[in-house]
Order: structure tokens, then sequence, then C-alpha cells
């Protein structure tokens, strides 16, 4: 593949500009927050590539908010999914937890393990990771015979006099993750377990095929990026991804014609931004309206649409430099209220924070919001809160709103 005009370019005289509004819009529908229709957990993770995961529970929620209302298979069923090894959880692109696809598991490692190996070098001084290699030759030998639990792999090193624990045994899985020798096995009560790598991934890169290419990896992801986030910026793409600015560059160039770039508007003034030069994307972007209210019979808005957004989820954590678009004045992401850890979203915008609080016999859902809600708002809250109850398969306690 030869580089095409793509980064070098930019956006054509006359590109007209995306404001916030029209952003927000094609992001809400290409994560389909909008009009959900994926049919399984598996093909929710593989659409997004990799999705944000150190938060499981959630995680699993969040995806499944993608998915046709019809077939969402609830907490258990999302669990069910990883156990059987149709999505798996890792460390890859950046050093914390993702949910792939096994077939996207190799090629990603092979393309993001060394910076992460890279941006892990200070913590691996720190804990004296370089010293433990018999450590780690332990437990990558104790997971080929039955995947184990952190706390197992922790008791199998005491009774060896090789004891470690705490980070310095996190960052001893996450190195043997990084270098595809262990990956996530099925959950074991409420443990994650660690399981062999080749059992659970498929030979060859996936959609690469039997040999890795890195110039076909870097194009595979950030195409794939832009189909299922939409409108982004270089240093977007290259937050989320791990990656340089100059390899995400030159993705876009790879690309060629499959992209297009526009300036930002409004808010997003000084910014350029890319998406994918298909039919539906430039729906997304010229028709923001559709996809930021739901619709009554008439074809008119019939109301706001509340989003009970985990903590993670792949529409804040894709983009660093454009994120605000997603963020109402005065709301940080990063803020941590507590328990409240959870995004509240208002047709596409956060406005307050929310928490599940899981018991034996049921559900409650909380709330703190950043401004008085209407009472339209309220009620699609209290719709959502119904969907969590549904998802754990409890009666729902409480709804505070």
């Amino acid at each position: 593949m030869s580089p095409g005009r793509g980064a070098a370019r930019g956006p054509d005289p006359g590109t007209p500009p995306l404001d916030g509004d029209r952003v927000r819009a094609a992001r809400l529908a290409a994560h389909r927050l909008r009009s959900p229709d994926l049919p399984d957990v598996a093909t929710a993770v593989g659409h997004l590539v990799a999705v944000q995961g150190q938060e499981f529970h959630p995680a699993l929620w969040g995806l499944t908010r993608r998915l046709d209302p019809a077939v969402r298979p609830g907490a258990a069923g999302a669990v069910a999914a990883c156990d059987r090894g149709e999505v798996l959880r890792t460390h890859v692109l950046r050093p914390t937890w993702h949910l792939v696809r096994p077939d996207d598991a190799r090629w990603l490692l092979e393309l993001s393990a060394p910076r992460v190996h890279g941006t892990n070098g200070t913590m691996y001084r720190q804990v004296g990771t370089a010293d433990h290699a018999r450590q780690r030759d332990l437990v990558v030998e104790a997971v080929q015979d039955r995947p184990c639990t952190r706390r197992e792999l922790a008791a199998l090193l005491a009774q060896r006099d090789l004891a470690l624990d705490g980070m310095a045994l996190g960052y001893v899985l996450m190195a043997a993750e990084l270098d595809r020798q262990v990956i996530s096995g099925p959950v074991r009560g409420k443990q994650q377990t660690y399981a062999a790598f080749d059992d659970r991934v498929p030979a060859g890169y996936g959609p690469l095929g039997a040999t890795f290419d890195r110039d076909a990896a870097l194009v595979e992801l950030v195409r794939r990026y832009l189909a299922s986030r939409a409108c982004a910026t270089v240093k977007d793409v290259a937050q989320w991804s791990g990656l340089t600015l100059t390899d995400v560059r030159r993705a876009l160039d790879l690309l060629g014609e499959e992209v297009v770039a526009a300036p930002g508007g409004g808010a997003l003034d000084g910014l350029v931004l890319w998406r994918l030069a298909d039919d539906a994307a430039g729906e997304r972007v010229l028709d923001p309206e559709r996809y930021l209210a739901v619709r009554g019979p008439d074809g008119h808005p019939g109301g706001p649409v509340v989003d009970l957004l985990q903590s993670y989820d792949e529409l804040f954590m894709s983009y660093g430099e454009s994120r605000g678009v997603v963020v109402a004045p005065g709301v940080d992401l990063g803020d941590r209220l507590g328990s409240f850890i959870h995004g509240l979203a208002v047709d596409g915008v956060v406005v307050g924070r929310w928490r599940w609080v899981v018991g034996a016999r049921d559900v409650a859902v909380e709330t703190q919001w950043r401004r008085d809600p209407s009472p339209a708002e309220r009620a699609a809250f209290a719709a959502q809160a119904h969907e969590v109850a549904t998802h754990w398969g409890l009666p729902l306690r409480d709804v505070t709103s």
C-alpha cells in the first residue's frame, strides 16, 4: 500500500467546519449509542477494536448499550461471553486493561506492546521486574495446565519461596501479557483468571492474515477507530491508541482517499477532524438532530435521551483533545465523587454522575446531577435505571434522581 495525500493534505478548501453538535451526533451514532443494532457482546468489542476494561462489569454494561435491545444478554450473559473466550481481557494499547476479540489480540499486542513496555520502564525498574524472571517462568508454566487466579499464582510463588505480590506481581503479569504468554481466562466466582495465551488466541494475525505487517496494522487500527468513533483529531487517535503522532499521520496517509478532513468550528475552532469518506459517516455529520434526540411518530424530537455511561466508556476514553464536546461546562470527567464515578449524559452531554449499588436481592441506581433536571429528564433517567435492573436481573430498589 503506497501513501496517499491524507494527513499531508488536510481539509480541502471550502470544507464546512464541524461544530460540537455535529461531532457529538456523529460520535453517538458511530459508537452505536443511537439506534443500537449490534447482535452480541463480541461484535460490539470488535466494532470498537478495543474497549477500556479495568472496571470489568461496568465495561460489559457499556457494551450491552450498543446491542439491539432485543438481544441484550444481561450481566450474566455478558460475563459468559468472556468465559467462553469470545471476549478477552488484557493489557494492550496503553498500560491498562482492555477488552478485545481473540482474532484481534495478537496483532494489537504486536503493534502496541513495545510502546507499553517502554511506558512501563520506570515501574519495571522500581519493582525489580528484571529480577523476577524465575517468578514469571513459574506463572507462565502454571497457566499451561489450567487458568489460575492472581491469588492462586501468588500462593504458588510463596510455596516456592519466591513470594511476590502487590505491584510487583501485577507488573510481572502485565509483562507476560504484553509478550503474549498469558491472557484472561474464565471468571472463577468473582475472580478473574489468567490462561495460556495460545489456548485462547487463534494463530495468525486476524484481519492482517498469517504474518504481521506494521503498516497494515496501523491502517487496520485507524480505519476501524474512525469507523466506530467518527470525527477525531490526530491527537485524539494517538491518545487512545498509544501510538505516536507520526504513526497516526502515516496511517492517514496510507488510507489516502478513504479519509477526509474538516476544520473544527465553534469550541473546536483550530482543530482538524478526520473521518472516513463513506456515505454513512457523512450523513451523521450533516444530520446531527437525527442522532441527538429521540424522535416521535411525526419525525420531530420526542424528548431528551439519558445515557448512563460507565466511567471509562469509549465515548470518553476515545478522545483527548476534543473530548469536551460530550462534557457540559463545569463538569470534570476526572473528578471522583466518592463512588459516583459513572457519567450521566443528557442528549450526549455529561451533566452529572451516577452509580449502581448491587445487592443480593435488588439494585439501587443513584445520581448526582450538576444542574436541576427537567421532569422529562427525570423520567428518561428513571427508564434507564430500570434498564440497569434488567441488566442485573434484579428488582429496582431505589431510584434517586
